[in-house]
């Protein structure tokens, strides 16, 4: 099993908030910026494809650095 964790995605939700909703759930990506849903959708399709026949249970961290921290 393997799984994704992206944290906070720019989609219409992220989008109709406010700017001082959005500031502090940002300000604690080092990235500075929320993920795309196509770059949520790149390692969902790697997962998924088989060049990835041999990557057993990670959990794929797509958070901008987020949980680093």
């Amino acid at each position: 099993m393997n799984c994704v964790s992206p944290a906070l995605i720019e989609t219409d939700m992220a989008r109709d908030m406010t700017p001082e909703q959005r500031a502090p759930l940002t300000s604690k990506i080092p990235m500075g910026r929320l993920r795309k849903p196509e770059e949520v959708a790149a390692v969902v399709k790697f997962l998924v494809s088989d060049e990835s026949s041999f990557v057993t249970g990670p959990c794929d961290d797509i958070s901008g650095g987020r949980s680093v921290y």
